[in-house]
């Protein structure tokens, strides 16, 4: 007999007997074939189960000065995913010398698929980039999101003597590190 566990933000409750079950996934943007584990035994010992499912998408962020296709490549810009909240998951993936970041294994479907988030979180260090969390919804098994890096503005910097107002300090090195 068939029992129907529902998920709702990665955790479902229901009554299971103890026996070995096989396992089938029904999740909208994911390859319900990669379940894992695809059998479980439950027995009077444990209560919690955890599976896996993996997803076949890929997300490319290409990122440009002018944030098109045809722009000037930003190597070296830093992304990761999150959850809408900004919370971040997996490893850091950087863009390669055409300004590609890719994001391999995300859902994806025609209809109904799940939002998928993701923050840039450093750009090469002469542009400026935006660190708020955004997102996709991917209909498409692959997809491409055009970034826009723009060039860090021209800062003046006045150094002045700290005990004569106003005397101007005639030559000097300042060094700003973040």
């Amino acid at each position: 007999m068939a029992k129907i566990i529902n998920i709702v933000n990665g955790v479902g409750t229901g009554e299971l007997i103890n026996d070995t079950y096989t396992v089938t996934a029904d999740v909208v943007g994911y390859d319900n074939t990669t379940i894992d584990p695809s059998s479980v035994t439950v027995d009077a010992t444990t209560n919690t189960y955890s599976f896996t499912i993996a997803a076949t998408g890929t997300l490319t962020l290409h990122v440009t000065e002018d944030g098109t296709s045809t722009g000037t490549p930003i190597v070296g810009a830093t992304f990761i995913r999150t959850d809408s909240t900004g919370t971040e998951y997996g490893s850091l993936i950087t863009t390669d010398t055409n300004g590609d970041a890719v994001f391999n294994n995300v859902p994806y479907a025609t209809t109904g698929a799940p939002i998928i988030y993701y923050k840039q979180t450093a750009s090469d260090g002469s542009h400026e980039f935006d660190s708020t969390v955004q997102n996709i919804t991917m209909t498409t098994q692959t997809s491409t999101v055009e970034i826009q890096n723009i060039v860090g503005a021209t800062r003046t910097i006045n150094l002045t003597d700290a005990n004569y107002d106003n005397l101007v300090i005639d030559t000097a090195t300042l060094t700003f590190t973040n």
